[in-house]
């Protein structure tokens, strides 16, 4: 996180340079490894934003490509296989700014399980990270899928960085619920929407304490989870005293007797 003019994009340039410097002397550094044509992928929410970072990096002797629908439309219909191919290579570009939309399309996965870009591929950037929540709800929805194409697409060696200047530090939303994970008090906690419910669950699920197991202490019910899950959870509610907290949605308020849940909270 840090203000707008104050220089962030140098975190994807830098390293870039970096590994130009150690091509370019390898006797100096014989112990840093170093990619032949190292490339960073920048999602960017405008096109305006990405022709900004592709002048930037003109600057440092470096050259970028804006996978936009211009660039795209110079390139269709039949041509569209050269400009995938030049972007594997990773010999034409050192930062590939794309959107979010363009991002889900099957170039894109075919271009990030390609060999030779998934070699060269040091880092990989969501630039006005705030706008992942704050667009992907409803405007531009593809934002939210950015994190499932890191997690299924992008090599676990791969370091990720998100930059913002708007989004402002403090405690993770979800701090007062940790009170519950912790005491000795069975807990429901109502949720809105399943998505809530898997934010919430994964929250908890890094705040377990120790010499506890999460599949235990924590559960869901809704829609998604299998009925067997959720009679299990049930079942579970009254016979196992590790399960602590459930997180649920509407169906579980319909009729639903309990006697060991003694706490209830409904959240949003």
């Amino acid at each position: 996180i840090s203000g707008t003019g104050c220089g962030k994009a140098a975190l994807f340039i830098i390293p870039l340079i970096v590994h130009q410097e150690i091509l370019a002397h390898p006797e100096l550094y014989p112990t840093f490894p170093v990619k032949k044509n190292a490339v960073v992928v920048v999602i960017t929410p405008t096109k305006g934003l990405a022709n900004s970072i592709i002048h930037e990096l003109e600057k440092f002797g470096l050259s970028g490509l804006s996978y936009c629908h211009e660039t795209l439309s110079t390139y269709l219909p039949d041509r569209l296989p050269v400009l995938i191919d030049l972007i594997c290579a990773c010999q034409t570009w050192q930062v590939i700014c794309v959107d979010p939309e363009h991002l889900a399309s099957p170039e894109w996965r075919m271009i990030i399980q390609n060999h030779t870009f998934k070699l060269n591929l040091i880092l990989f950037c969501v630039d006005e990270a705030h706008l992942v929540k704050k667009w992907g709800a409803a405007f531009r929805p593809a934002f939210e899928n950015i994190g499932a194409f890191i997690r299924g697409y992008l090599p676990s060696t791969t370091p990720t960085l998100a930059l913002t200047a708007t989004c402002a530090p403090g405690t993770p939303k979800y701090t007062p619920l940790l009170n519950y994970l912790r005491c000795s008090h069975k807990t429901v906690i109502h949720v809105n929407t399943i998505p809530i419910a898997y934010e919430i669950y994964e929250f908890l699920w890094n705040h377990v304490p120790k010499g506890y197991s999460p599949l235990r202490r924590i559960r869901m019910y809704h829609a998604l989870c299998t009925d067997e899950y959720n009679r299990t959870t049930f079942r579970l509610i009254d016979s196992d005293s590790e399960l602590q907290v459930v997180i649920a949605t509407v169906g579980f308020t319909q009729g639903i007797n309990c006697k060991c849940i003694e706490d209830s909270i409904s959240w949003g």
